[in-house]
């Protein structure tokens, strides 16, 4: 009688390199539709070479890596994760790095230039909309009356500062907007945070207004490289002479809300993203907290992310603490 032949299991090959792997991470890059994102995961592939192997990407460092085995692969990323937190970032800012990271390696799987997954390695749990508070409504009609509406500059900055408020609007969702997304009756497309195709949203005739005036005077203040008119061309342009014409980007919007709210005197930092809690809470209090209307302005998928921005304006854990220090 014959005995069994065992069979030996051997392990993986290393993948077949069938193009670079500098070539690959570009192509991944570009699937990637926001701008934001893009640099963000750029951003991060170059941050887990420097703090993995201590030097900067090159295609034979990311073809090691991709070289590895599961075990090997997963202990270097939990590996990364842990000199993320030792570094003391944040959490969401850890996340992004590590879920980059994620991706890339999906993305090269799918294409068989590498045979491990990362799945096991988890992100880290966030306490999102922790803090929902903003800045006052008087305040920021202060601010609304800090840029000069005589000249370009003033146009444009205010037209910014009536979209963040009265729209809730990101600065991103600010930054893609292109002329073509302007309709006169009153209505924007806009790209929300992580969609891939265009909404529409109603404007405030104020706002209406604001934006109409400033493409009145857009085309006085442009680049000869940059048309002015078309419906792809950039609604809110830079002005300042290195590049004029070109597309605004988050950092001239956040550096303009800063200004304008030092110069009304809000003695707290203020951000675009703080104009939006800023703008969510204060519909709440003057609707008496109708949940629906406000998930229609901010957009936001879940409610119960509303109902963060609802407890808080209502401050039921101050409440409920000096209920209980009444007690003794």
């Amino acid at each position: 009688m014959r005995s069994p032949v065992s069979k030996t299991i051997s392990a993986p090959k290393s993948p077949e390199v069938t193009r670079s792997s500098s070539e690959l991470l570009a192509d991944f890059l570009r699937l990637k539709i926001s701008v934001n994102t893009r640099r963000n995961y750029s951003k991060a592939i170059v941050d887990f070479c420097r703090r993995t192997y201590d030097s900067e990407v090159s295609d034979r460092l990311l073809t090691k890596f991709l070289s590895l085995q599961q075990p090997e692969a997963v202990y270097q990323a939990l590996h990364y994760r842990q000199l993320l937190i030792d570094a003391k970032l944040a959490p969401s800012t850890i996340n992004v790095r590590l879920s980059a990271l994620k991706s890339f390696v999906d993305y090269a799987r799918q294409a068989e230039q590498c045979h491990f997954n990362l799945a096991d390695v988890t992100c880290l749990k966030v306490e999102s909309y922790g803090d929902t508070t903003g800045i006052e409504v008087a305040g920021f009609r202060e601010m609304l009356q800090i840029p000069d509406r005589t000249t370009i500059k003033g146009i444009r900055d205010y037209a910014i500062l009536r979209l963040l408020w009265d729209n809730a609007l990101r600065r991103n969702e600010i930054c893609s907007l292109n002329v073509g997304d302007f309709d006169k009756s009153g209505r924007l497309s806009i790209l929300g945070k992580g969609k891939i195709q265009k909404s529409q949203i109603d404007l405030s005739p104020a706002t209406t207004i604001a934006i109409g005036q400033w493409l009145s005077v857009r085309e006085n203040y442009r680049s000869r490289s940059v048309s002015c008119g078309e419906s792809s061309d950039p609604l809110f342009i830079s002005l300042d002479r290195r590049s004029k014409g070109h597309r605004l980007d988050g950092s001239t919007i956040y550096r303009l809300v800063r200004k304008f709210s030092e110069a009304a005197g809000i003695d707290r930092i203020v951000s675009p993203h703080r104009i939006r809690h800023s703008a969510i809470t204060a519909y709440l209090d003057a609707s008496d907290g109708n949940i629906r209307a406000a998930q229609s302005l901010s957009r936001h998928a879940n409610l119960n992310t509303l109902n963060r921005y609802d407890d808080n304006r209502h401050k039921y854990q101050a409440i409920a603490t000096n209920i209980l220090a009444d007690l003794v």
